[in-house]
């Protein structure tokens, strides 16, 4: 049996260049971040809580590793690391530089990163299947800069897609070449999409299933000659796929069972399940598409996660792509039916309430309950649709091309066509302020930092950054049962139960940030009288810092 075709050759220039152009690209596209690396978005929760993650994630398995997930935070909880999608991917940037100053500059670097590392493997897989390198490049600007990636400038995690195309192109270029290398290849950068969190991770390990599923059904029909090389390095991939994807699981299967609340229940998939209009609807930080949507955006139950616009130009070339002869029928097929099948799921329990869909997956399929929003399936719909596009820029440029003296008509016309995509996915520049004032928390762990709700909680983890003191306070895609006892608890701090009860649980510090304890339960309570409580008081600027004198006696590990 002849060997199967092989794709375009790859130039160490064509990639230097492509990277080069995905680095313009991106820190143009972000211009407003790209020209102040320290500063953090007026909505700035879950970045924050971001930058903490990769810097605890360097500094935990350089100083600590065996205790890796058991972060500073959620103090005495096990494994608080998993409590959200854990970035381990990016734990190599966690050992540059120290402080919440530089977590912030770190954080920044690695969002737009995520912009040029989806262009570059996005742009080689279009390469890959069979579109010319100007094409390409339009196939991964159409996934970098896709108009509902917008939606996601806070989830680090959704943005940092890479993984998905590399590891198809790698795989399929392997398997191309037989060549051992860049199929083992292919499944570590599955494993790392894996690394970066379950939300794309899982999904993309499913598509490989069904993808060697479909591949083993052909080899039974042609039955074509595999080398062995071909075979040990699939099973080496496939266990080394298996081997991470479950080591990575298994805390946050400890952390289910130890807290009931943090399933995501099928109410809750329910309610964050997009319907149709959906795809009609644009984030408002689009330029183009935000105002147009925002009567459709608004009739939506959570519109941050339901704003899955793929832009105009991006659709229109695809269905110029299902008619390119280029692409074999079999790619166009697969394509189109990646596109529909994806965005049906992407769709959650829309679509047939969950019958023959989503549902059947969060049924039966392991892992696929760990996700609570659907439509962050929409990433595979959004890669689906830039590869067509790819492909239909590739037949508009052979159809100008063939004009006789009348090349520069096909340059011309991607130029136009590039522009276009990157005006649909352009955003508007995020309000903010600089890096957050960093205060130093006392060194007598473990801390409670009062008051306590989500929004302070994730400032006390961030300037936890500065030594990683063990704190109470946490912030995470749910809250722990604990911690939201202690928020009742300890609204009349200070008095006898709420010390009492921080001394079973082995506190040792109380900090209150008297600025932020306006229209809460402890505004004043610097001013209450602590005489019989074994506590001593201090003043440090805005914080006031109470020590248990009796804490550790009667430790509590809830």
């Amino acid at each position: 049996m002849a060997a199967p075709r092989a794709g375009p050759e790859f130039r160490w220039g064509q990639v230097a260049a492509l990277v080069l152009f995905g680095c313009v690209l991106a820190f143009g596209m972000n211009w407003s971040l790209s020209t102040n690396l320290a500063r953090v978005p007026a909505d700035s929760a879950d970045r924050l809580l971001q930058a903490w993650q990769v810097a605890w994630n360097g500094h935990a398995l350089v100083r600590n590793p065996l205790d890796f997930w058991d972060s500073n935070t959620f103090w005495p909880l096990d494994n608080s690391v998993a409590f959200s999608d854990a970035l381990i991917g990016f734990t190599p940037a966690g050992f540059l530089g120290s402080g919440p100053i530089a977590a912030v500059v770190r954080y920044n670097l690695l969002f737009l990163f995520t912009y040029v590392a989806a262009f570059v493997a996005a742009a080689m897989l279009a390469r890959e299947i069979g579109a010319g390198w100007p094409a390409a490049v339009v196939a991964g600007a159409a996934f970098a800069f896709a108009p509902w990636r917008l939606a996601h400038h806070n989830h680090l995690h959704v943005l940092a897609s890479a993984g998905v195309p590399l590891c198809l192109f790698l795989l399929l270029r392997g398997y191309r070449h037989r060549r051992a290398g860049l199929i083992v290849a292919g499944f570590g950068a599955a494993a790392w999409q894996v690394s970066l969190g379950f939300t794309l991770g899982i999904p993309l390990a499913y598509l490989l299933v069904l993808l060697g599923l479909l591949g083993a059904g052909y080899w039974q029909r042609v039955r074509p000659d595999v080398p062995k090389r071909v075979i040990v390095a699939t099973l080496a991939g496939g266990l080394l796929l298996t081997a991470w994807s479950g080591l990575q699981a298994f805390p946050y299967l400890k952390v289910v069972d130890e807290h009931p609340e943090a399933r995501r229940d099928e109410a809750t998939v329910r309610f964050y399940s997009p319907p149709a209009a959906s795809f009609l609807i644009a984030p408002p930080e689009s330029v183009v598409w935000g105002g147009p949507t925002t009567t459709r955006r608004d009739k939506v139950a959570w519109a941050p996660e339901m704003a899955l616009f793929p832009g105009i130009t991006v659709v229109v070339l695809a269905l110029a792509g299902l008619g390119f002869p280029g692409l074999t029928r079999r790619w166009r097929l697969g394509l189109a039916l990646g596109a529909l099948g994806s965005a049906v799921l992407a769709m959650g329990f829309s679509v047939l309430d969950g019958r023959f869909t989503y549902g059947v997956l969060y049924d039966l399929a392991p892992g696929w309950q760990s996700t609570r929003t659907p439509g962050r399936l929409f990433t595979f719909t959004s890669l689906a649709l830039a590869l067509l596009a790819g492909a239909g820029v590739h037949a508009l440029r052979e159809r100008a091309g063939g004009l006789q003296g009348r090349r520069w008509v096909a340059a011309v016309l991607t130029t136009l066509v590039l522009a276009a995509v990157l005006v649909e996915g352009l955003g508007r520049p995020a309000g903010g302020l600089q890096a957050p004032a960093v205060r130093k928390l006392p060194s007598s762990a473990p801390l409670m930092n009062l008051p306590t709700d989500d929004f302070s909680d994730v400032q006390y983890v961030f300037w936890s950054i500065d030594g990683f003191p063990e704190i109470v306070n946490g912030y995470s895609g749910f809250t722990p049962a604990l911690q939201q006892r202690l928020r009742t608890e300890l609204e009349s701090f200070p008095d006898r139960e709420s010390v009492e009860r921080l001394e079973r649980l082995g506190v040792r510090t109380v900090v209150l940030h008297a600025d932020r304890t306006v229209g809460t339960p402890w505004s004043g309570a610097e001013q209450r009288s602590i005489q019989g409580l074994g506590l001593t008081r201090t003043r440090d600027g805005q914080m006031v810092v109470f020590e248990l004198d009796r804490a550790g006696e009667h430790q509590e590990r809830s």
